[in-house]
């Protein structure tokens, strides 16, 4: 069996019965080292999409429950007075901040906006809903808690999302990069913004 991917195998050591292994001499191919950039990128966009189609029907479920008249009690359910008392306000601006979001996310336009947004909605909501569990009757407890709550994950994965490279979008198909590669501020703001 050959190591593949090295390019000067001058000194190789056997291991046992066909298996061989690199020394420090071997260099790694650029080729492979490409192709596991390729496929990071990749990863990151598929990641993208999957996240931002899933953010598309949370925002879905919130407009549902204002068509079956029950955003109100989701709201009233976090215990919060400011927020129960200005629900349809705060009910829409997360609706439209999911909805938006994931339509952002999965087109690839205006993606680190969206994907900070995201991790705003997702941070507040567990935050608001008692840190998954850990904030009950104005007590912090690690009693019976095994999962600090899905929505702090979501948020953890929206903010590698705001890292992620705009590859495989509308930014990336349209070259919005290369249109605003000028230097002033407006074409730097649009570049941070839309790519």
């Amino acid at each position: 069996m050959q190591f593949r991917g090295a390019t000067m195998a001058s000194e190789v050591v056997t291991l046992h019965a066909g298996l061989r292994h690199p020394t420090n001499h071997d260099v790694v191919s650029e080729t492979s080292a490409t192709a596991v950039g390729r496929n990071a990128v990749k990863t990151l966009s598929a990641a993208r999409v999957l996240f931002g189609a899933i953010f598309i029907f949370d925002g879905a479920l919130k407009w549902l429950l204002f068509a079956q008249g029950q955003m109100q009690g989701v709201v009233d359910a976090f215990g919060v007075s400011f927020l129960s008392s200005n629900w349809v306000l705060f009910g829409t601006l997360v609706g439209l901040g999911e909805t938006l979001g994931g339509i952002c996310l999965v087109l690839g336009i205006f993606q680190r906006p969206a994907a900070l947004w995201s991790v705003g909605i997702m941070g507040a909501i567990w935050a608001y809903g008692g840190y998954g569990g850990l904030y009950m009757n104005g007590v912090f407890s690690l009693t019976g808690q095994t999962d600090p709550g899905g929505d702090l994950m979501l948020a953890l994965i929206f903010l590698v999302l705001v890292f992620s490279p705009y590859a495989y979008g509308l930014a990336s198909a349209l070259k919005l990069r290369e249109r605003w590669s000028g230097s002033s501020f407006v074409q730097r703001t649009l570049r941070l913004l839309a790519t």
